[in-house]
């Protein structure tokens, strides 16, 4: 595991153009934090960078997954487990070769974190201060990956 620090919210809109080579289909990301930390404003980025629309981009809290069309043909699924204590059947099945499944909360359904290509923590380094940094978590199959990618961007806490 390696930790970047997100001061600005510009941090998190450069990290998430940085990571758009991540948006392979069929791979899956993981998105863990506490509720506010900046999982779905990550994933607004990270569609915005990959020219996606993102007047659509919201948390799937209560519809379960939203989908996100990108111009490339890939579409990203937008899951969020919070709510669930078992994975649901569709995340069960191989991830198609058109999409990117960025999955919120893995931790509520462990069974999926074996199958995640990258897991993406965001922790606020005060829980009182919602502005204040954040420290990014980096692990998972496609980490140096990842890692190469974020190295110049952010810094070590």
């Amino acid at each position: 595991m390696r930790t970047f620090t997100i001061t600005h919210e510009q941090d998190t809109a450069r990290v998430a153009a940085a990571l758009v080579p991540l948006l392979r289909g069929g791979s899956m990301i993981g998105m863990s934090g506490d509720l506010g930390a900046g999982k779905t404003t990550f994933v607004r980025y990270l569609v915005a960078a990959a020219g996606g629309d993102t007047r659509a981009v919201s948390s799937p809290t209560y519809t379960l997954q939203h989908e996100y069309r990108l111009p490339s043909g890939v579409v990203i699924e937008h899951w969020d487990l919070y709510r669930l204590t078992t994975l649901p059947m569709e995340l069960e099945e191989r991830t198609p070769s058109s999409v990117v499944r960025i999955i919120e909360w893995p931790e509520r359904c462990p069974d999926i974190i074996p199958l995640l290509s990258c897991h993406l923590s965001l922790v606020r380094r005060d829980e009182e201060q919602a502005d204040e940094d954040r420290v990014l978590e980096v692990r998972g199959r496609d980490e140096e990956l990842v890692i190469s990618l974020l190295d110049g961007i952010l810094r070590n806490p």
